[in-house]
């Protein structure tokens, strides 16, 4: 099977597949289908930048505000440094630099994108890559393929250097979460704490008001995730909040179902929580509980319930056990992809297979 050297385009990618056979097809589906949950975002602004030096104002905060307009600016020194702690350990999918447009574009020139998780010796962590340079103005995007780490540092090697950074971005990819994008309800909010906010990828450590789900003080107090369809869940992931009160989640309940009596509270409970340390994931293990809804639920009066991160992650199924089998089985023939029988709804499928992969190309 022929590979490409280059993005493909999607009627290249169609050609591509018009020569493939049934098992390579199928091959191609099951990957696709590892795809369909994921999502590629930046995470910058949820950790917390500091500089080696600081010149004319120009604040390790300013590569984080959105404006290429405004900048971060050093001292001229040996070896300057910018630091962003993530605040957590993350595989880093990609890190984007916007240069300065009104001058010094130049400055920017071997520049090195390094990731990892030592803050004190920030030039022992792997590099990225290394910015050859930028045009005025412009943002490139450096690959790190998952490179793992808290720390993400650009830095400059050499004598009389300055350091300038418009924008940065480092973007993540979440794969598998169950729970992305799905409808939450829960028994009751207080202020700005949604629902919402406890799938939108971010723990809260910055902002929680604005990243976490919380409830009122109240009897029995619940939050819950439909997942539109029956999955077999293998793992739940909770997010503590880090500002305060973690001992609030001790004692929550993780039910796991297809019932709705009782707010889906009576559904079985895959695990108990007896405590999460502040701002830490805790993974519980649910060893294939079927269900439709994911539950958490804190018995008792007086009790408030804050998540700032809630996953759920599925089985490994192979993609034939799916939805798809027969009618893959139907559409494509046992050695070629017949594009006169191929239904217009596995044409989309295919063109949204092929989108969600070249834009993490």
């Amino acid at each position: 099977m022929n590979t490409f050297l280059v993005t493909p385009t999607f009627e290249c990618f169609l050609q591509y597949l018009f020569q493939s056979s049934f098992t390579e097809i199928y091959n191609f589906l099951y990957i696709c289908s590892l795809y369909k949950f994921q999502s590629n975002l930046n995470i910058a602004t949820w950790g917390t930048p500091v500089q080696s030096t600081l010149a004319y104002n120009w604040y390790a905060q300013n590569a984080l505000d959105g404006l290429s307009s405004t900048c971060t600016h050093t001292d001229a020194q040996s070896d300057p440094w910018w630091k962003l702690d993530l605040l957590k350990t993350y595989s880093v999918n990609s890190v984007t630099i916007t240069n300065r447009l009104d001058c010094c574009s130049t400055r920017i020139n071997g520049a090195e994108i390094r990731i990892g998780n030592n803050s004190l010796d920030v030039f022992s962590n792997p590099v990225c890559a290394v910015v050859s340079s930028i045009p005025a103005g412009a943002t490139y995007s450096y690959s790190c393929r998952g490179m793992e780490g808290r720390y993400v540092i650009v830095n400059i090697p050499g004598t009389s250097k300055v350091l300038t950074l418009c924008e940065v971005g480092v973007y993540v990819i979440f794969p598998g979460n169950l729970a992305t994008g799905r409808t939450i309800t829960q028994s009751s909010t207080i202020g700005t704490w949604l629902g919402q906010q406890a799938i939108d990828f971010n723990p809260g450590f910055i902002q929680p008001s604005s990243s976490c789900s919380s409830t009122d003080n109240q009897t029995n107090p619940w939050w819950r995730v439909d997942l539109s369809s029956v999955y077999r869940v293998s793992r739940v992931v909770i997010t503590n909040r880090l500002d305060c009160c973690p001992e609030q989640i001790d004692g929550a309940e993780i039910h796991i179902g297809n019932s709705l009596e009782n707010n889906g509270n009576n559904n079985p409970i895959c695990a108990v929580i007896s405590s999460i340390p502040a701002g830490v994931s805790s993974t519980y293990t649910c060893n294939g509980m079927d269900g439709r809804y994911v539950s958490l639920f804190i018995p008792g009066d007086s009790k408030i319930l804050t998540l700032c991160e809630v996953e759920v992650y599925e089985e490994d199924v192979p993609f034939g056990k799916r939805l798809f089998k027969k009618q893959i089985l139907f559409f494509l023939s046992k050695t070629h992809f017949v594009f006169n029988y191929f239904h217009i709804a596995y044409f989309s499928y295919f063109h949204f297979c092929f989108e969600s992969m070249v834009k993490n190309w």
